[in-house]
């Protein structure tokens, strides 16, 4: 429970910076909503799998899955060449 809670973290700061700066808020489309839920259970699942020690562990890996998954998207090697 605290990989899913701390995926869902990075995106709640996200979101309050945002109100902070009265900058426009992005749409919440149904596609965000649906990308939003398959990362937080994709954290959770990773967590389980990494098997942290305490609740600090699980939630740190939660938070560090999404910036994982982008940064592998990034830099992902070419498959032609």
């Amino acid at each position: 429970m605290v990989g899913l809670f701390g995926a869902c973290l990075p995106e709640i700061v996200r979101l309050r910076n945002l109100l902070l700066s009265n900058d426009a808020l992005p749409e919440f489309s149904v596609t965000y909503f649906l990308i939003s839920i398959i990362f937080v259970i994709a954290a959770g699942i990773f967590c389980i799998g990494w098997k942290p020690e305490n609740a600090y562990k699980g939630m740190w890996i939660g938070a560090s899955f999404p910036v994982i998954v982008s940064k592998l998207v990034q830099e992902a090697p070419s498959l032609t060449q």
